[in-house]
């Protein structure tokens, strides 16, 4: 039988750069959405942002068990740093749009 490739391209550093970013501008989509007082949203922002960076913060991690001089200490602090910053801001922004 003929072995099946695996569908997922792999994870490079250039990718987790990529992610982030888009981590970060999630961040400040956030900041923007509770500026104009739709907490709701910036709540799903968040969420989201909590993905993209916890995907790119478990991946750099791998990738530097792989590989030590691929991935900085940068890069992975950084990511982790903005996920936690990340699900912080996701449950203030549902807080406020509950009014809790």
């Amino acid at each position: 039988m003929e072995e099946k490739k695996n569908p997922r391209r792999p994870v490079t550093t250039k990718r987790l750069n990529k992610g982030s970013g888009i981590g970060a501008v999630c961040f400040l989509l956030y900041l923007a959405a509770m500026a104009l007082d739709w907490a709701a949203v910036a709540g799903v922002i968040a969420v989201a942002g909590v993905g993209i960076a916890g995907w790119t913060c478990v991946c750099a991690g791998e990738l530097r068990k792989k590989d030590k001089e691929a991935v900085s200490y940068n890069l992975l602090w950084g990511s982790g740093a903005l996920t936690l910053l990340l699900i912080a801001c996701a449950v203030a922004g549902f807080k406020v749009a509950l009014g809790l």
